[in-house]
């Protein structure tokens, strides 16, 4: 069985699929890790939750809606 993935943008490119994630890198350089699992059924779902990677100061940040969490970790 084939499944088909389409979450890319124009511009954007495929680095790496691994396990159940997918790194996509966006059109600025910046990278964002999808990450998919199997249902009951046996079919594939996005997870709600991405991993966004940019340039920053080693410092990782949370949000879900309105409210949002930051994290200094060097």
């Amino acid at each position: 069985m084939q499944f088909k993935f389409e979450i890319l943008k124009k511009g954007e490119t495929v680095l790496n699929v691994w396990d159940k994630n997918i790194a996509v890198q966006k059109k600025s350089g910046e990278v964002e890790i999808y990450q998919f699992y199997f249902d009951e059924d046996g079919l594939p779902r996005l997870s709600e939750n991405t991993i966004f990677i940019t340039r920053g100061e080693g410092s990782i940040s949370a949000k879900d809606g309105d409210s949002a969490v930051e994290i200094k970790t060097f």
